[in-house]
This record gives structure tokens, C-alpha cells and sequence, in this order.
């Protein structure tokens, strides 16, 4: 039989287990931050997969270039085959959806919904963030370390953020933040039932290498362009009227 003064020892205990784990988490948080805020520019192959709710799979490979600070990105999809070729392209307030087979490009605001193609929500009206900050990225959840494990880069810290929102679709992510490079490695978002959602990988990080803009933002100059931003199609109207 557990005594009182035992039992409420052993919730004491608990309490600052779970305390120091919070305060950890947000400290390596904090050096997340600080070097993603210091990347001029950063290149990456992402792989990984999305899942719908039936369970079929959907892999992903792309590689990324990025300078954050002009919100410039580019996207070039190696995966899903459907999309093979195609390329994503951010550009401040402008994503440019460059579609291989019909050699078109479509142009949309940053926080359309449909900018992306809908393989990766734009993110409830929120603007569209080139970062691997994320306190930003995932603002308002709550962090916990849950463990270590072992990457390509070293040893590893994997971060749980609780989604502090009721019924949101993203319950919480599994962050894996390896020691030698402060930056996210793995990230694994769950649902509410503790099912999975997408796991994604960045592989092949390169940092600071001296990307330009022009050269990340390239799309095949004879391509048609079709405007599906707001400005653009309420001028048009205008005209019309």
C-alpha cells in the first residue's frame, strides 16, 4: 500500500519531470529559432509521404530551394508520379503553379487555399512562411521532449507539440531535431485518433550556398499563363462591366 506522503512524493516528482521536460523542449526551440533566423538561403530534398483517411499513401519527393527572408521558393517535383515535373514557386505574395504537361503556369495568391495544388494546404489564411522555425510554423502549441534517437546528422532530440486547439485535423507533431544542425530532420503529424497524417524528411540540407532569386524563382519562359489571383480577376471584371 502506497502511503500518502509516498504517493504525493511520487506526483511531485512527476509534476517536475514533466515541468523540466516542457522547459527543455522550449529551449532547444529557442536555438531552432535562432538558426533558422540565420539561414540566407537553404536547399533540401524533402521525401516522405501524406496519408489520406482511407490509408492510401501519397509519396512525396521534391527538391526545395529557398531564400526565407524574400519569401522566394521553389519546389521541383520528383513525386507523386501524377505531378512529376512540375514545379512550385513562391515569389512574395505569388505562388506559381508550373504544370508539365500542358506547359502552363497558373498564378495565385500566397494564402489561396489552391495554391499549392492542394498537396499542402496554404494554411488557413495565414501567410505562406519559408522557415524551419517552429514556434512560428506550429505557433500556440504546446512542447514536450519525448525521447532521443539517432540520424544521419548525429544524435537527436525528438520534440512532441500538442495542438492546444479542440478538433483541430493536426493533433500533434513528432519533431526529430538533430544536435548538429538545430533544425528539423523528421516531422510526423498525427491526427486525433493518433493516426497518421504525413511524414516528411528533409535530406540533403544545404545551407548558405549563394542562391539567387532569379535562379529559384526560373519557371520555361514560353509557358501559357493563367492569373487566378484576386487583384488580377476583379480587374478583369471590371473591364468587363
Amino acid at each position: 500500500m502506497i502511503r500518502p506522503a509516498l504517493f504525493t512524493a511520487l506526483l511531485l516528482l512527476a509534476s517536475a519531470s514533466v515541468a523540466f521536460a516542457q522547459q527543455d523542449a522550449d529551449a532547444l526551440l529557442d536555438r531552432v529559432a535562432e538558426t533558422a533566423e540565420a539561414i540566407g538561403d537553404v536547399s533540401f530534398l524533402l521525401t516522405g509521404r501524406l496519408i489520406d483517411g482511407d490509408g492510401t499513401e501519397i509519396r512525396l519527393e521534391l527538391e526545395v530551394e529557398a531564400i526565407p527572408e524574400g519569401r522566394v521558393a521553389s519546389a521541383y517535383v520528383l513525386q507523386p508520379d501524377a505531378l512529376a515535373d512540375n514545379i512550385v514557386v513562391l515569389d512574395g505574395d505569388t505562388v506559381a503553379n508550373y504544370t508539365f504537361l500542358t506547359n502552363q503556369v497558373t498564378l495565385f495568391d500566397a494564402d489561396d487555399p489552391d495554391a499549392l495544388g492542394g498537396l499542402i494546404g496554404a494554411g488557413d489564411d495565414e501567410e505562406l512562411q519559408v522557415t524551419f522555425d517552429l514556434e512560428r510554423l506550429f505557433a500556440g502549441y504546446a512542447a514536450s521532449t519525448v525521447g532521443e534517437t539517432e540520424t544521419p546528422h548525429g544524435p537527436a532530440t525528438i520534440v512532441r507539440l500538442d495542438n492546444v486547439e479542440e478538433n483541430a485535423q493536426i493533433a500533434w507533431v513528432s519533431v526529430t531535431i538533430p544536435e548538429s544542425t538545430l533544425l528539423p530532420y523528421r516531422l510526423e503529424l498525427f491526427g486525433r485518433d493518433g493516426d497518421l497524417l504525413a511524414e516528411l524528411v528533409f535530406e540533403d540540407l544545404a545551407l548558405d550556398t549563394g542562391l539567387e532569386a532569379d535562379s529559384v524563382t526560373f519557371l520555361p519562359e514560353d509557358a501559357e499563363i493563367i492569373d487566378e489571383r484576386a487583384d488580377e480577376t476583379e480587374e478583369e471584371a471590371a473591364e468587363g462591366g
